[in-house]
């Protein structure tokens, strides 16, 4: 799903129409979504949203798809339209007065331009007249911090052009666009003394980080600046219009992607006089690093550790603070180590504060509100910094793009036939394609592919691509291979254990800069941390004295998990064991509650296997703990126990991290606790990692698997190939997948939204219709192609186990749903349960419907919602409800296009049906001559009718009237809801003559948004004191006032009252 667009030029609009939505109850969100499954509600010539998209959107993914599918103004007019179908009178009045005020100011909503935290890339848009000049600009910058968006781009201007918004650009680019190159700096501000000498001193305070930060020997540079990078960079802090708040920038990205390199470049332009001079007065670089050691001080001290002569110009400062900008990177290290809170707002510039509230006070703009601010941020810190800044523009740095990356690595190799064997193994695993993402991280996994390369031919077939743990200790193992002899085995090992335990801390503790007394603390000693610093294992921290931090945060990962495959007992925090410290990562791991653990964990199932132990033990000379695939062994037990794999637990990385280990055993003993799995395959790193698990859960109960992907391209070369046999690989990765359909012990599977080929589809089904596959409940909810019913009907074909199935959201026209049913009605199925909603079912679909009521002994849930049914459909079925043979209980025809014609049928099935127990028909047009009729049936003694919904069926006070009149004489009726209709007070008074009866046995009643006043709560009030029945009462969406409410209080407080809910 795309990430949220504005609705307008101004966040507010977006912002209040998601609060409108927000405020829906969980039943009016619901009618929200059908409202926009309704033809007649959508904009002209509007297309509706999936139902498979909607049934599970929350308020803000239901407001991005209707951005997404109405675009523009026409985003309002929907909803606007659908709440007015729901009787949301009070909401549609601030609704259209919004709408009006909107026009008035001239910002129609859009879903074009880029809107205070719009979460996009380099967000941003060109008016018409520099659109070419402007995009050359963008390609520039993106180039120089390794990604292109021109595709993004011209989606963004087709989308703008497409509502009308040409004349929009030009506003909606005040944020984040590029500036025109031609256009000129504003004249330089006046040049003081004492700003030149501050400028002097920060440029040599750079240029010393840049010549601090060590790179590899072989370490390839891809770019040389280029002499307009001032313009891109320009870019970045294009000034916005008159009356806009002060900018303020959040430069996103992973670990060592170039976020600090671009902020830094960003200053030192500045500092060099070539950037900003005319914008800005003074530029300041606060660096979390240094930030971290400060102890209690204040903003203008902080201000002054940059200052020539210490003395701030305080008063200059802020006299101006618009000509201010603050660069702010790794502000997450001080945070995410500290709660980061400030006593109270202040904007005392004296006040002695610890360093972390400082930066809060200046992230919320509380010290300086007009100054502009860029701040830096890694994912899990950018979190955390958003809920701080103010309106933030984010803008995305993705590093090296995937031509970056390849031609990294053919320079890194040298040899292209090798290269091109490299990036084929490379190819096979995303998590090892997006890791090189980061620079060093690319140098690291090229560095141990080359290693890897080198102990055997390049030309020898490798279908799976190498796993991250086995490069990164093939790297490590020869760097030490070719180390000076104190850092490889022997008397090193304890220095070794303490490194791995430093890293772990610093995991735990989100630390990632160490100082020195944090490596006294671990007794490691001074030539062996200078040795880690040759080897770039670790770097010094440029900006912070005596600090020294791992080269690439992927580094501390693989020693942190190292530290937990090391023979010990004693935990990295020091109080709590190790093994206790394992199971709690574990679990923050495979629940997403850490973010910092995600790859740690999969080191650590990586260097589980004993090749790598093997050889991380003789080159460290550390003794690896043989007890530590068993204590994983014991987490896995305690999860079964627990029940914890069924809350928030990614199945998927489990698995990952299983195929990390590439030990076929240890994952059959972990996954033999395993009772149920929640699987997204999205690419071929997915199927191979399920591939290689899912065959060993043979105690497997419970599998939802999404295949969101086409499992087979095209194949556009010939046999033999290498993408020929990475085809034919995946074929076999996909049948190890469904032969775990036919483990005998699969009970319940859901492959709903999966994409499947044609020959990816026949081995499903082929697994489906084994005698050995025991499945009872199968959701089949839009799975493409629809062609594969068919198949799956011929392998149902007698199928004695199965008692669930769930066909919604394909399309069962005339070609595919008469051979379905056929087969479903065979003399020796089993079905119980069968869901067909949504489904495209017309009237002439029916009649093989209607058949297999009769010919299905057991089938005892019928439903078919959101089908365009109509009277003619509804007659073929009534025909066969009212067969001995047919056993129907629920019936659910809610939205099915019928009218008052179709109650004639329903109630003369009702009269005759000893089964049928529970209709749904809310959303269908009956009106009061339908219910009329439908009372005809319900007031008969034997009429076993007991749930009956007729929300949202135009029913008026008349039809009221009727259903009283029936209830007097049914004494089987349970719930009855009539929500959404025009009962009005007068309607409730009739319902009510009859609960006070004794001889009514309604337990539920429903009169939502019924447009009821305290009129109604006299009656009411009455049948709460005195029915024996009734336990439930929906009056939301009533406008009953105080008086009604207390009139209904009194009787609820006595102990006579029998209701248990009131909504």
């Amino acid at each position: 799903m795309a990430s949220p667009a504005g609705i307008s030029g101004h966040d507010g609009a977006r912002a209040q129409l998601l609060s409108h939505l927000r405020r829906l109850d969980p039943w009016q969100l619901e009618d929200f979504k059908l409202g926009l499954q309704c033809p007649e509600l959508l904009p002209a010539g509007a297309r509706r949203i999936p139902w498979a998209d909607l049934r599970a959107a929350g308020p803000a993914d239901l407001l991005c798809l209707l951005e997404e599918r109405y675009p523009g103004r026409r985003t309002w007019e929907a909803a606007l339209r659908v709440f007015e179908d729901l009787r949301l009178s009070s909401l549609c009045e601030r609704l259209r007065a919004e709408l009006h005020g909107e026009r008035a100011a001239g910002a129609l909503p859009g879903v074009c331009g880029v809107l205070p935290d719009c979460g996009s890339p380099l967000s941003g848009s060109l008016p018409d007249g520099l659109w070419e000049s402007g995009a050359r600009a963008r390609e520039r910058v993106l180039e120089y911090i390794g990604v292109r968006f021109q595709h993004e781009l011209r989606l963004c201007k087709g989308a703008c052009l497409q509502c009308g918004q040409v004349d929009k650009l030009e506003e909606m680019s005040q944020v984040c666009r590029l500036q025109d190159p031609n256009q000129e700096e504003p004249a330089a501000l006046e040049e003081t003394a004492h700003r030149r000498r501050y400028r002097e001193r920060l440029r040599t305070r750079i240029l010393a980080l840049w010549d601090r930060t060590p790179w590899p020997e072989d370490h390839i540079y891809l770019r040389d600046v280029t002499q307009r990078e001032h313009e891109e960079l320009r870019g970045l802090l294009h000034p916005r219009g008159p009356g806009a708040p002060p900018l303020t920038v959040l430069l996103e990205g992973a670990a060592g992607v170039g976020k600090t390199t671009l902020a830094t470049k960003l200053v030192l332009h500045w500092a060099e006089g070539v950037l900003f001079r005319g914008r800005f007065s003074y530029v300041f670089y606060i660096s979390g690093h240094r930030l971290a050691e400060l102890g209690d001080t204040s903003f203008a001290g902080l201000l002054a550790l940059d200052w020539p002569d210490s003395q701030v110009p305080v008063e200059e400062l802020r006299a101006h603070p618009e000509r201010l900008l603050f660069v702010i990177d790794g502000a997450e290290e001080v945070l995410l180590g500290s709660d980061g809170s400030a006593s109270q707002p202040s904007d005392d510039w004296y006040q002695e504060l610890p360093a972390a509230s400082i930066l809060v006070r200046l992230l919320k703009k509380e010290l300086v509100p007009e100054a502009t601010l860029l701040v830096t941020a890694g994912p899990p810190g950018g979190r955390a910094l958003r809920r701080l800044l103010l309106s933030p523009c984010r803008v995305g740095i993705p590093g090296f793009t995937e031509g970056d990356r390849r031609e990294y690595l053919r320079r890194f190799l040298g040899d292209p036939d090798v290269a091109d064997e490299a990036w084929r193994r490379m190819r096979g695993s995303e998590t090892l394609v997006r890791s090189c993402a980061a620079p060093l991280a690319c140098w690291a996994v090229c560095a141990g592919l080359k290693r890897q390369l080198a102990a055997g031919p390049a030309s020898a077939p490798a279908p799976g691509a190498p796993t991250p743990t086995s490069l990164y200790a093939r790297l490590f193992c020869s760097l030490l291979a070719e180390a000076e002899p104190g850092l490889r085995a022997g008397s090193s090992a304890g220095q070794w254990r303490a490194v791995c335990s430093l890293a772990a801390e610093g995991l735990w503790l989100a630390a990632f800069t160490f100082a020195g007394d944090a490596l006294e603390r671990r007794r490691l000693e001074a030539p062996f941390i200078d040795g880690l610093l040759r080897l770039q294992i670790l770097r010094r921290v440029s900006d912070c004295e005596h600090c020294v931090t791992f080269a690439h945060r992927s580094f501390q990962e693989f020693f942190g998990a190292l530290f937990y495959v090391l023979r010990g007992s004693q935990g990295s925090l020091g109080g709590v064991p190790r093994h206790q410290e394992m199971r709690l990562w574990l679990n923050h791991a495979f629940a997403d509650a850490n973010p910092y653990w995600r790859q740690t964990v999969r080191f650590f199932f990586g260097l589980l296997g004993a090749d790598l132990a093997g050889q991380l033990e003789e080159a460290l000379g550390c003794q690896m703990s043989p007890g530590a695939a068993d204590e994983l062994l014991d987490w896995a037990e305690e999860l079964e126990r627990c029940g914890a794999v069924s809350a928030h637990f990614d199945f998927l990385w489990l698995f990952q991290c299983l195929h990390e280990t590439q030990d076929e055993n240890l994952a059959r003993r972990v996954l033999n606790h395993l009772p149920e799995a929640d699987l997204d395959i999205q690419g071929c790193e997915h199927l191979r990692v399920s591939s290689f698990c899912l065959k060993h859960c043979q105690k497997l109960r419970k599998l939802r698997l999404s295949v969101s992907r086409d499992l087979e391209k095209k194949r556009t070369s010939g046999l033999g190939t290498p993408e020929m046999r990475a085809a034919d690989f995946q074929m076999h990765q996909w049948e190890d997948i469904c032969s775990v359909f036919c483990s005998g012990n699969l009970s319940e599977l859901d492959l709903s939204n999966s994409k499947l080929s044609t020959a990816s589809m026949m081995r499903l089904c082929l697994n489906l219709g084994n005698p050995r596959c025991r499945l009872q409940k199968l959701a089949w909810k839009s799975v493409s192609p629809v062609e594969g019913l068919k198949k799956l009907g011929l392998l149902l074909h007698g199928n004695h186990h199965l008692t669930h199935l769930d066909l919604s959201s394909n399309c069962l026209d005339a070609s595919v749903s008469p051979g379905v049913f056929r087969m479903l009605g065979h003399s020796a199925c089993s079905l119980k349960y069968l869901w067909l909603e949504k489904g495209n079912l017309s009237a002439a679909a029916c009649e093989a419907l209607a058949s297999l009521l009769t010919s299905t002994p057991r089938l005892t849930r019928l439903c078919l919602g959101l089908n365009p049914l109509g009277n003619d459909g509804a007659r073929l079925l009534c025909g066969s409800l009212t067969w001995p043979a047919c056993v129907l209980q629920r019936l659910e025809l809610w939205w099915c296009q019928l009218g008052a014609p179709s109650c004639r049928h329903l109630s003369d099935a009702l009269r005759r049906s000893r089964s049928l127990t529970h209709l749904n028909l809310r959303k269908n047009n009956l009106g009061d001559g339908g219910v009329k009729l439908l009372c005809a049936a319900l007031g008969r003694a034997y009429c076993a009718l007991q749930s009956l919904n007729l929300s949202h069926c135009s029913l008026t006070v008349a039809g009221c009237c009727e259903l009283a009149y029936a209830l007097k004489r049914n004494g089987h009726l349970k719930i009855l809801d009539v929500g959404n209709n025009a009962v009005q007070d007068e309607g409730v008074r009739e319902l009510c003559s009859v609960l006070k009866s004794p001889s009514c046995v309604l337990q539920t009643l429903g009169l939502e948004k019924c447009s009821l006043t305290a009129v109604c709560c006299r009656p009411l009030s009455c049948v709460l004191g005195s029915s024996k029945s009734l336990e439930n009462l929906n009056l939301l969406g009533n406008d009953l006032g105080p008086d009604g409410v207390s009139r209904l209080w009194k009787p609820l407080r006595k102990s006579t009252c029998r209701l248990r809910k009131l909504g």
